[in-house]
């Protein structure tokens, strides 16, 4: 999911709504007394990281001058070996009214060191197989699980009960957004300090980062599992933050369009779990194993621009 990172803990992924990932980062935190609050995110980042499967329902809404676009991200996932399978379904409505949608579907699976895509789009089934981290094999001792865990509580600089009720807790975490971006520099110079194109992406992320601020989301905790049900997020202020990083090399004739267009605009975020635990081993269609095509070999071929992998 953010491919500079050094280690991708999907269990971890899960407790940031599928927006960032544990990490074992290089720096060492120092212990802190925590609050009540953030003692008892505490108790619910161990709860997710212990978790073997789960739904997962994504919801990405924007609203723009130009028009709206949904996209809906609905599946389901496990681990031992990682499995997913999810259908994706992008809306896009005009100012005039007028639809358009894209549909993709997807299997991925675990084979040793690879993970193999299997995506259905345009009444095709592609295969591709992408080599994974290392980390995804090595099973955490309880003492790397708790470092994890500190780390992750290390990035948020914040936490408040926002409301309670009788079943739910709804608690908004702000993380620290130079902690992020050191973070994702140290990573980046940890995994390989010579690949100049990692350290450039590394740099621009985390400009990108500071440039947004300090960014808050809100999750909806069940009190009795003490596990994450729904997360939040609105990402128009981080958006029109971070885009004003490249303002200046938009051409003076259209800065003011494009100022109008980020105003006018929203993007927010919404996560949904349900089924922890419970999930059915992910079975791959045989038919799907047998007619999916892989992409030819780059010096026959250029490969597509985007690519339908998730991870």
């Amino acid at each position: 999911m953010v491919g500079f990172l050094r280690k991708l803990n999907w269990r971890g992924a899960l407790v940031w709504g599928l927006l960032l990932v544990a990490m074992n980062s290089s720096a060492v935190f120092a212990a802190e007394k925590l609050s009540p609050e953030k003692a008892y995110l505490s108790d619910v980042y161990k709860n997710m990281m212990d978790v073997t499967g789960l739904h997962y329902d994504v919801t990405v809404t924007a609203e723009t001058p130009m028009g709206e676009v949904e996209a809906a991200i609905n599946g389901e996932a496990r681990e031992k070996p990682l499995s997913l399978t999810h259908d994706i379904n992008i809306c896009y409505r005009d100012a005039l009214n007028q639809e358009k949608t894209l549909t993709l579907k997807q299997y991925i699976e675990q084979n040793q060191d690879d993970l193999v895509v299997y995506s259905f789009s345009n009444e095709t089934w592609t295969k591709q197989i992408r080599p994974i981290d290392p980390a995804l094999n090595k099973k955490l001792s309880a003492d790397e699980k708790n470092s994890d865990r500190m780390n992750m509580l290390q990035l948020v600089k914040a936490v408040k009960l926002k409301k309670e009720t009788p079943s739910y807790k709804y608690m908004e975490i702000t993380l620290d957004s130079i902690q992020l971006s050191d973070a994702v520099s140290a990573d980046a110079k940890l995994k390989n300090p010579q690949d100049k194109e990692l350290l450039s992406r590394a740099a621009i992320v985390r400009l990108g980062l500071l440039a947004v601020g300090d960014i808050k989301y809100t999750i909806k905790v069940d009190k009795v599992t003490k596990l994450v049900k729904e997360i939040d997020m609105d990402l128009t202020e981080p958006v029109r933050k971070g885009a004003g990083l490249f303002m200046d090399l938009i051409n003076p004739k259209d800065r003011a369009l494009v100022e109008d267009f980020l105003t006018n605009s929203t993007l927010k975020l919404q996560v949904v779990y349900s089924q922890y635990n419970q999930v059915a081993p992910i079975e791959i269609p045989q038919d799907v194993r047998d007619n999916a095509k892989e992409p030819e070999p780059a010096d026959k071929a250029t490969p597509a621009k985007s690519e339908h992998i998730l991870l």
